[in-house]
């Protein structure tokens, strides 16, 4: 399978027009996903049994999580669309370890920052940060100094065809919290999309577009200065 930015266009336009409140919570998903609220604990839990599939080797373990380590900087643009209909696009900047930005287009009015310590969703309309244990999102996985997808993650089904490698993961901590899948390309090795499955099963995917990688990144890209409220506020 190619992803084709022309297609997921035609997605979004059948997805339609969705209230802030729907693209904000899909790109909530895509922030925190593998249950970093606490009030998920409170929703079904999704159940996820090991692939009929293939069972994933040792050999392409590690040549996945080669090829993430080697990733210095990541720059493209992405489209994301959830299950329940919400929509948005931007550009996504990435300098491991620890630093990633989602920049979205409008009418979202959300930014994505990891410094490197924190993961901040901000609500530019409402100028509200909140702030997240990067490990605990499933940025953390990509962005961790030493990868690994067996330490604190389960591998619960691995998928590969003639184009992609598929690899669905659940936290070792929670598995009943939800799951990130990522999607590569092989020929050559590439980052192209991932999925963040929530406990209710709505899905949250995210692919990318025009990647480049090894490029050189404005090192602002990846601070926030936190907002403090005013004395007499």
């Amino acid at each position: 399978m190619t992803f084709t930015r022309k297609n997921t266009k035609a997605s979004l336009k059948h997805a339609g027009k969705k209230s802030r409140s729907a693209i904000a919570a899909g790109i909530l998903a895509t922030a925190i996903g593998l249950g970093a609220v606490s009030s998920m604990a409170f929703l079904p839990q999704a159940a996820h049994a090991q692939s009929s599939s293939s069972q994933i080797s040792p050999e392409m373990i590690s040549k996945i999580e080669n090829y993430l380590a080697n990733i210095t900087t990541l720059k493209a643009d992405f489209v994301q669309i959830s299950s329940d209909g919400g929509a948005a696009e931007g550009e996504l900047f990435m300098e491991r370890p620890g630093k990633m930005r989602f920049e979205y287009n409008p009418p979202a009015q959300i930014l994505l920052v990891s410094t490197g310590h924190d993961f901040i969703y901000y609500d530019k309309e409402i100028n509200a940060p909140t702030y997240f244990d990067i490990d605990e999102t499933p940025a953390g996985i990509i962005l961790a100094k030493d990868i690994s997808l067996t330490d604190k993650v389960k591998i619960v089904d691995y998928r590969r065809t003639a184009e992609t490698i598929r690899v669905e993961m659940v936290r070792k901590s929670d598995p009943g919290a939800g799951s990130v899948t990522l999607v590569f390309g092989e020929k050559p090795m590439q980052l192209r999309q991932w999925i963040v499955t929530d406990p209710t099963g709505i899905e949250t995917t995210v692919t990318l577009f025009n990647t480049e990688e090894g490029v050189t990144l404005d090192p602002e890209l990846f601070k926030f200065d936190r907002i403090w409220p005013q004395k007499g506020n």
